[in-house]
């Protein structure tokens, strides 16, 4: 009966380590990609695209959008780009944390705006495709440019959620009605341009 030299064992272990780190990070990065009940799907359920439905308070027994903050507000969007790009707007009403957060159809936050963005009391982001955006680039004037934030998203369709945080419990309803305020609306690229 011969035994195998450690040096053989060692690298057999080592194989198999790496192996199954391989496989264990494979599926996880699969898991969003085949996900039946997806953050959008969640979203997609309780509003329709272009319209702007509070979530929820969130609760012990509430399962539809576990982790969610007590002391914040929030409300959803869904968007399509398909005819054209989306403005996103969400107003600044009172002092105290706001954000607007983009996500991707697989519902992964490509970009994320706080109250410290607001212009003039309004935070506010113009949503393209890359294809869109080409063209309303080549359509800016040089000597007056486009004051326009300029969103790229990776996929056609996804969401925007506002989150407005209540400082105390009798301020809920504030947070939740500045929550609620946010728009997001489809413009043909002429009207994207002002």
């Amino acid at each position: 009966m011969s035994w195998l030299p450690l040096g053989r064992i060692v690298w057999a272990l080592a194989v198999v380590g790496v192996l199954a780190g391989l496989v264990h990070l494979t599926s996880l990065l699969a898991i969003p990609a085949v996900a039946q009940h997806d953050a959008y799907a969640r979203v997609e359920a309780i509003g329709r695209p272009f319209a702007t439905v509070a979530l929820p308070p969130a609760s012990p027994a509430s399962r539809a959008f576990p982790f969610a903050d007590p002391a914040v507000a929030s409300s959803v969007c869904l968007y399509d780009l398909a005819k054209g790009p989306v403005r996103a707007r969400a107003p600044q009403a009172r002092a105290g944390f706001a954000a607007l957060s983009f996500h991707s159809r697989r519902g992964i936050v490509y970009f994320a705006l706080t109250d410290r963005a607001a212009n003039k009391g309004q935070m506010e982001a113009l949503i393209v495709t890359p294809e869109q955006l080409r063209v309303l680039v080549a359509r800016d004037d040089e000597d007056n440019p486009s004051q326009d934030l300029r969103i790229v998203s990776p996929t056609p369709r996804g969401f925007v959620m506002a989150r407005v945080l209540s400082d105390s419990p009798d301020l809920m309803p504030a947070a939740e009605a500045q929550a609620g305020a946010m728009t997001c609306e489809s413009e043909p690229i002429a009207e994207a341009e002002k």
